[in-house]
């Protein structure tokens, strides 16, 4: 019998694989770092890193979902989602994990240093009536930049994002919100599941969740309703099944299809 792979090695990809990507790669300098949420007893830093966008790399389509690879040295190409663009600029937005490989290589990272990125996206997009977004903790990064240009583009009539955390300390990018809420197209509901506030729901989020916040735009639009999740692959695959559940399968109700 095989010794059993390691959690690390069952996620590395092929060699041929790992060759495409770093065809693709090139290097993108550290202009900015900028702290979004400080560490506390019970919380995790936050930070924004800016990158110079590299004349080699595909420019970053943040309004379908595309990721940035980061390829980390000594370890593999790791996933983050692109939190803001400007011209000849983008930025990743990550949360520092104890002992995390990938989020400790991007805090280490000084201004002037180089990462080596490349592009990771090829989605199809199917717009809806309505389009409800769910993001667990800092998958708000992708959530929020897609929830936005969903109002923008028009197709949708409303936008709802439910954004889970633990606490409401772990929330950041209150001034994004609030101007996407004053389009009048957008809400933001926040779950906690660690503190109970009047303005939010408490707990996890379940299908019976997904139902009371999504459940009357999809009745109102007769079912022309589309969604996304932001989280690990974990969580995504435990909320499909939870769409599933409210009458909402995937891939049929799904914003982006592809990877």
């Amino acid at each position: 019998t095989p010794p059993k792979k390691s959690a690390c090695e069952e996620d590395w990809p092929p060699m041929e694989t790992m060759a495409k990507w770093m065809m693709r790669a090139g290097p993108a300098r550290v202009l900015r770092k900028e702290a979004i949420v400080a560490a506390g007893p019970e919380r995790l830093p936050v930070f924004t890193l800016t990158f110079a966008q590299p004349e080699s790399v595909e420019a970053f389509r943040m309004d379908m979902g595309d990721v940035v690879k980061i390829v980390v040295p000594g370890y593999k190409p790791k996933s983050y989602s692109v939190s803001a663009m400007r011209p000849g600029e983008f930025d990743v937005t990550f949360k520092v994990y104890p002992n995390g490989r990938a989020s400790g290589y991007l805090d280490r990272l000084a201004i002037g240093d180089d990462a080596t990125v490349f592009r990771r996206g090829n989605k199809s997009r199917f717009a809806g009536r309505f389009v409800g977004l769910v993001a667990y903790g800092v998958g708000i990064t992708e959530a929020l930049p897609v929830a936005a240009a969903e109002v923008e583009k028009g197709d949708a009539e409303r936008v709802t994002l439910l954004w889970a955390n633990r606490t409401a300390a772990d929330a950041f990018w209150g001034d994004r919100i609030a101007d996407l809420e004053a389009t009048g197209k957008f809400t933001l509901v926040s779950i906690f599941s660690r503190e109970r506030h009047d303005d939010a729901l408490h707990g996890r989020i379940t299908a019976d969740v997904l139902q009371r916040v999504f459940g009357p735009d999809i009745a109102r639009v007769e079912g022309d309703a589309k969604f996304l999740s932001v989280g690990t692959k974990l969580m995504m695959a435990e909320t499909d099944a939870m769409f599933a559940a409210i009458g909402c399968p995937m891939p049929a109700f799904s914003l982006f299809t592809g990877k």
